[in-house]
């Protein structure tokens, strides 16, 4: 059996968004908080990795949401590591809601074993196993999925920005769960660019809900970087859609970042919401990059 580590705790005010509900980039920051001190629980707490010019680095995170956190909820936070694979390893995450264990998130990480001096990888220590006793089971099929970057000819969505110093994290890059804002932010801004502004899409009772995202990390940004950031919507059927979002430095033209976004089309009645199809005017929009 796998060491499961598990965390409790409430949800915080300030983590909700305008939606009313734990802001999706947050769940990132709760994950790698519970893998910060599953880690630490076994005796490999940060002291102990700089100690040995050491670290772990995610390549690629996978997370399915299920059911919103909304403010006050007790969650627990479920982890583990189910491989190891010479410099890399899984590890799982599931959040729940404590009083009717209703499942919040579902999530993966694929981490990098790195040498802290030179950056490179690192074969993985012996005693990792023995302490992290991972599960080596087949691994569970999330739902979220990165297709190949090929996806089909619609609009290509531009937004830039700099990565700022408050995104900027203890090892001197910016930090994983503010891709995910960067995403969030250059899809409302592309929407909104088409004339599908939030309180358009509130007006009319439509809305998108996140069904997850499957992020890959290629290279790090760091404070004052110039930020590309592409996007794109890459499926659709009748009741869901996704889209991709590929980060890149605008002065290098190096690629940072792509995020696969997957989410379904709901309408609102009261507390009570249920699937639509996208209205066309908004398809139109997406598919073309004209104000509807």
């Amino acid at each position: 059996m796998p060491r499961v580590y598990k965390w409790r705790f409430n949800v915080r005010s300030y983590e909700v968004d305008r939606f009313g509900h734990v802001n999706n980039a947050v769940y990132l920051n709760y994950l790698e908080e519970a893998a910060t001190r599953a880690s630490a629980s076994v005796g490999f707490d940060n002291a102990w990795y700089e100690a040995n010019q050491c670290m772990w680095v995610i390549r690629e995170m996978h997370v399915r949401y299920h059911e919103p956190a909304l403010y006050g909820d007790e969650l627990e936070i479920r982890t583990w590591v189910s491989d190891f694979r010479r410099v890399r390893s899984h590890r799982e995450y599931e959040i729940v809601r404590v009083h009717d264990d209703c499942r919040i998130l579902r999530g993966r990480a694929d981490w990098v074993f790195v040498d802290r001096t030179e950056m490179k990888p690192k074969r993985l220590l012996p005693e990792f196993e023995d302490a992290f006793q991972p599960a080596n089971n087949p691994l569970e099929d999330l739902g979220i999925r990165i297709p190949a970057a090929k996806s089909y000819d619609t609009h290509h969505f531009v937004s830039e920005r700099r990565a700022q110093c408050y995104e900027i994290d203890q090892l001197g890059h910016v930090n994983n769960a503010n891709y995910l804002r960067w995403v969030e932010q250059a899809y409302f801004d592309a929407l909104a660019s088409v004339g599908w502004s939030i309180i358009r899409l509130q007006s009319e009772n439509f809305v998108i809900f996140s069904l997850g995202h499957a992020l890959e990390y290629f290279h790090e940004a760091k404070e004052g970087d110039s930020i590309k950031i592409v996007s794109w919507a890459a499926e659709k059927s009748r009741v869901r859609g996704a889209w991709i979002h590929e980060m890149y430095n605008r002065d290098t033209g190096e690629l940072l970042a792509r995020d696969y976004a997957a989410g379904a089309f709901l309408s609102k009645n009261g507390d009570t919401y249920r699937p639509v199809q996208m209205p066309d005017a908004l398809t139109h929009a997406i598919v073309t990059g004209e104000r509807t």
